[in-house]
């Protein structure tokens, strides 16, 4: 939630308690405890999936400091995570403090065994507004999965490099473009990856909408499907008005390459002063997500237990 305070109101200002909020999320991890564990602690494997840039003194108490072009924390005014260990048990979990816009919140990593594979369950505490935290997770989330099964990230983001204008993504599924094609025009897979209240009518003209609404209770994000060439093309407008110009035409374009797909994802139309933070981070969150859901064969591995996006 934004803070609005009027000018003239220095008292106002002064004493407004800050809302903070909780996020806790958790993603399937076909690993066992000590790998996973080792993930999480040690700076080598740090650098790979969280930030690129990364320090820890592993006891409690021990110092803990992330930072680089990889580390969302670019974003804030810090511009680095430096914090502590407040809590650690070998093969369990770990929780550090990190700084975000002068507010001190929580990070904590539970591994949970589940037998056969890991669920990791990561809950943030104390996260200030508009901190946009829970897809920048989401990402990092779903490279360390990559790493643990591949021993390399799946799509990391440079947030020293965030598109503005048009905001351009690009990665690989290892599944054919027509399992893509359908995840994102049928109704069934969209409430799955995208959004649950999903709307598609998959013609020129057909509604394409997502049940998001601006603050004012309107409708927005998603419209109409402008252009549609099966298994290969989706373009839809946008509109988000209270955003001011947040972009007005998304395009999805799908090539096929050997047994995967090649996926392009453009959303143009964006004011070139708009801080793009938000759409970024969002595009990149949700295209791993889509990755997630045509490999596995139409599930999600990756879940929100509490908080919202907002977070």
């Amino acid at each position: 939630m934004n803070a609005c305070v009027p000018k003239g109101h220095p008292v106002i200002l002064a004493t407004m308690a800050i809302e903070k909020k909780r996020l806790k999320v958790k993603i399937r991890l076909d690993s066992d405890p000590t790998r996973i564990y080792d993930a999480i602690t040690n700076p080598l494997k740090l650098a790979i999936w969280f930030c690129n840039k990364s320090e820890i003194n592993l006891k409690l108490r021990g110092a803990v400091h992330f930072w680089g072009d990889d580390c969302v924390a670019t974003t804030f005014k810090e511009k680095e995570i430096k914090g502590a260990i407040i809590a650690l048990e070998p093969n369990r979990q770990m929780r550090f403090t990190w700084p975000i816009n002068g507010t001190i919140s929580e990070v904590g990593f539970q591994i949970d065994d589940r037998g056969r594979y890991c669920d990791l369950i990561v809950s943030h505490d104390k996260v200030p507004p508009n901190a946009l935290i829970m897809d920048a997770w989401i990402i990092y989330l779903y490279n360390l999965q990559s790493l643990l099964k591949l021993q390399r990230p799946a799509y990391r983001l440079d947030y020293s490099r965030l598109d503005t204008g048009v905001i351009k993504r690009e990665l690989f599924i290892e599944a054919l473009p027509n399992v893509v094609y359908r995840a994102l025009t049928d109704v069934a897979d969209l409430r799955v990856w995208f959004s649950k209240d999903a709307e598609c009518e998959p013609v020129v003209g057909g509604k394409y909408t997502t049940g998001w609404k601006d603050k004012a209770g309107q409708p927005a994000g998603p419209r109409e499907i402008k252009e549609l060439v099966e298994n290969k093309k989706l373009v839809y407008d946008w509109d988000f008005a209270e955003e001011g110009k947040s972009g007005d035409l998304v395009t999805w374009e799908l090539l096929r390459i050997g047994e995967r797909t090649r996926v392009n994802l453009r959303h143009s139309g964006f004011d070139p002063a708009r801080y793009n933070k938000d759409y970024v981070q969002g595009w990149h969150a949700y295209m791993l997500t889509l990755k997630d859901f045509c490999e596995s064969g139409g599930q999600l591995s990756y879940g929100v237990i509490d908080g919202d996006w907002g977070v």
